[in-house]
């Protein structure tokens, strides 16, 4: 790890909110979880969210990846990727980047735990508004069927900027 003379601002900040999501009970009632993808790389950092009740995403489990600069929390998220392949009119299905307003109107105040909640809060209502695709509650169950399951396996370290495998 480095050391703490070397570590800016936002590393700070990216560790003391990961020693406050351990203890966050809160986040227990939507299932969510986060921590950095390697325990020397604040920046980089894991997620995983339950699907909402009485949505088309029920039950399924959803892992996403975001990373950060050294200006956080000044700059939020560089991005935040859905890894889970999910049909949702606000998730890139090129991609899994996830178009919420949390991150277009991110300030200092905000944090992990806000974007746990925000994923969260957009799997349960979609916003319209900014959407990719339309709302398609079928294929949306289809897709959590299919790839929201506990066997997700990810190679974390790389891959990030991959995309999905549209052709499934």
């Amino acid at each position: 790890m480095l050391n703490s003379g070397s570590q800016s601002e936002g590393v700070k900040r990216l560790q003391e909110e990961y020693k406050q999501l351990k203890k966050d009970k809160t986040l227990s009632s939507i299932q969510g979880s986060a921590a950095p993808v390697k325990k020397n790389n604040f920046l980089h950092w894991k997620g995983c969210i339950k699907g909402p009740k009485d949505t088309p995403y029920k039950n399924g489990l959803y892992y996403f990846e975001m990373k950060f600069t050294n200006d956080y929390p000044k700059k939020g998220p560089i991005d935040v990727q859905m890894r889970t392949k999910t049909y949702h009119p606000n998730i890139n299905y090129s991609n899994g980047h996830i178009c919420v307003s949390y991150f277009s109107s991110w300030n200092e105040e905000n944090n992990i735990r806000g974007i746990l909640i925000a994923i969260h809060t957009l799997l349960n209502n979609p916003n319209p508004g900014s959407s990719y695709l339309s709302l398609n509650e079928k294929k949306a169950e289809e897709f959590n069927s299919k790839y929201a399951t506990l066997d997700q396996e990810y190679d974390w370290e790389n891959s990030w900027g991959k995309g999905w495998d549209t052709n499934n």
